[in-house]
């Protein structure tokens, strides 16, 4: 068409919502009323009764006319509170944030556009100059703001220098290891590098879990005892036969979530340890047991595994903190996956 197109209006607008598991959770109705929004817009109406924070409609133009084959480009921001909860996508629970795009052409009815973006924050900090305040008529331009991701990384930094940390484990019967880590907390894309000693217990197999564990409030619980949903995210075995010392990593993924928690749900982090121990001395036993031949010096043998070894399985915790990193890192990597994908 050679005509062109008249559009009235166009606001944007950013809002965050909850969705539960009915069967498990429960909001309770103060929670509902806890939205963060001043508005009575068109998009505010659109919002539905699970949200939990809308920022102010900012207008984005009036009364535009675009000649055919035109385009013109808007720039919109908004703040999103420093409380609020990162997105996640759980069991139980999930959080996610939308941009809300409505435009208006003359005598048409609105269209709504609704945009998914992730939210990545640290709850926890606090911001010691906080922004202007805003002006609340909607044709006013925006004050300038503090550069907040400086601040943010800061924090982050600080949480993630080299601490290192040492914990024993032990049974009745003596110590089984010495697990040594490098730092207090780990950022999202981080390995988690785990350095076991052994002790006087004799270990044949170590298993290592990197786990995300989702508890549900007791206030917000449906039913009193709602179990804690664990997802793992990366696994490793090793075998520690006769084995002094070893060194285990782990990756923590840029695609789930940090520790965090909110009135509603507590997301946590932990390194769960699966040793197998056997029910004998390190030595004699274990090495003389398969030891069948040598020769006269000294330097050939032939050794036979053990067909049977009694063991037992102890299982054990260590509780870690995940917080975000850059979000343009995890931009970066996503983008390359993408094209990665595109080109096989």
């Amino acid at each position: 068409s050679d005509v062109a197109d008249r559009l009235a209006w166009a606001t944007g607008q950013i809002s965050g919502h909850v969705t539960v598991d009915e069967r498990h959770v429960q909001i309770a109705r103060e929670q509902h009323d806890e939205v963060v929004t001043n508005s009575s817009s068109a998009l505010t109406k659109h919002v539905a009764n699970d949200c939990f924070f809308s920022s102010d409609p900012e207008i984005l133009f009036c009364d535009l006319q675009l000649p055919p084959h035109a385009s013109k480009e808007l720039k919109f921001s908004g703040v999103v509170p420093t409380h609020s909860p990162p997105s996640y996508r759980g069991s139980y629970i999930k959080y996610s944030y939308i941009v809300l795009v409505g435009l208006q052409r003359v005598n048409k009815p609105v269209t709504l556009i609704n945009l998914p973006i992730r939210i990545i924050n640290l709850p926890g900090i606090t911001l010691v100059d906080g922004p202007k305040k805003a002006s609340s008529h909607p044709f006013a331009p925006r004050e300038e703001r503090l550069n907040y991701e400086d601040y943010f990384m800061d924090k982050v930094q600080s949480l993630c220098c080299k601490r290192p940390r040492s914990f024993e484990v032990k049974t009745g019967d003596g110590l089984v290891s010495i697990v040594r880590l490098t730092k207090g907390a780990y950022r999202l894309g981080d390995p988690i590098e785990v350095n076991l000693e052994f002790g006087d217990l004799q270990c044949v197999q170590v298993t290592l879990k990197l786990q995300a564990l989702e508890t549900i409030s007791p206030e917000s619980e449906v039913k009193e005892g709602t179990n804690t949903r664990c997802n793992t995210h990366d696994t490793k075995t090793i075998q520690c036969i006769h084995t002094k010392s070893t060194a285990v990593t782990l990756h923590i993924p840029l695609n789930v979530v940090n520790s965090f928690s909110t009135n509603i749900v507590l997301v946590r982090w932990q390194v769960h340890f699966d040793f197998v121990i056997a029910h004998m001395h390190k030595s004699p036993e274990v090495v003389d047991a398969g030891l069948t031949s040598v020769s006269a010096k000294g330097l050939d043998c032939d050794w036979r595994p053990l067909e049977r070894l009694n063991v037992s399985t102890l299982s054990w915790e260590l509780p870690i903190r995940v917080v975000p990193t850059l979000p343009q890192y995890i931009a970066t990597i996503a983008w390359q996956r993408t094209q990665t994908k595109d080109v096989v």
